[in-house]
């Protein structure tokens, strides 16, 4: 017998999941296509939400069934489905085409999941670990190729512009949900390119749903998508941790010596 995995084929169809960039993001590979329509998801779009969730809380029994037992993992598990639906009104519009819009959704999955363990006892650590071992599992089922493929294209010039364009874009603070940022670019030597954030519309959401521990968390899943797309990230301060900036630095095909084992007790001291 093989060691049961905290996805099946079948939980994995019904994410739909699709890799995009990882730009500016605690994003690991969560499609959130559904959310580019507004503020207030009409019935139609809230339905597909919670159906892409209830994917989502498969893999939270999963994960919980070893830690807490059967029966609690799925009462959890269906309290996650439960909070979910009623965040959905308050997905906030960070406008059209956003390429953070990956970055809520998984932000609004793990306020569900945090305010669900929370009500059964569970740490916000807890609630992190889970979504940070999901991602490492997805990630793990992805063609390498891909994975590479969307690494390389950061650093394309193409993919620069996109950079700069977007955090330009995100100076104007339209919608205050969203992320702010500036794009920085290096000489090849320590970095080649990353981003400043002064805002973190994954924080702002944490803290706006009660669950604002949780965020320094999240924020580890993007050295796992690093480490995945080859894009060697670096990284000394986020916001989530309660510092004024999130210094994204990237060089290409640098190994990603950040991780939950450096980082959790780094943090976790800083907090105390």
């Amino acid at each position: 017998m093989h060691e049961p995995t905290l996805f099946s084929r079948r939980t994995m169809l019904r994410f739909g999941l699709t890799l995009g960039l990882g730009f500016g993001a605690c994003a690991c590979f969560f499609p959130a296509r559904l959310l580019a329509a507004g503020t207030t998801p009409d019935a139609g779009r809230a339905k597909a939400l919670q159906a892409q969730f209830g994917g989502v809380s498969q893999g939270v029994e999963a994960w919980l069934a070893p830690r807490t037992g059967a029966a609690k993992a799925a009462d959890i598990a269906a309290e996650s489905r439960a909070r979910f639906a009623a965040l959905i009104p308050a997905i906030p519009d960070i406008g059209p085409g956003n390429r953070n819009q990956e970055s809520l959704l998984q932000a609004v999955w793990l306020t569900a999941v945090t305010q669900a363990m929370q009500a059964y006892g569970q740490p916000e650590k807890d609630a992190g670990r889970l979504l940070y071992d999901l991602c490492q599992e997805e990630l793990s089922r992805t063609p390498r190729e891909r994975l590479k493929a969307q690494g390389q294209a950061m650093f394309a010039p193409q993919g620069r512009a996109e950079l700069a364009a977007w955090t330009q874009k995100t100076q104007a603070r339209r919608y205050h949900g969203d992320w702010v940022g500036v794009a920085v670019f290096g000489d090849g030597a320590d970095f080649d390119l990353g981003y400043d954030y002064s805002e973190c519309g994954a924080v702002k959401f944490f803290q706006a749903n009660g669950v604002g521990a949780v965020a320094p968390y999240f924020c580890l899943n993007d050295f796992v998508l690093s480490q995945a797309q080859g894009t060697g990230l670096s990284r000394a301060h986020t916001i989530g941790q309660g510092d004024a900036l999130c210094d994204f630095r990237y060089k290409k095909d640098r190994p990603v010596t950040q991780s939950w084992d450096t980082e959790e007790p780094r943090f976790t001291k800083k907090a105390g």
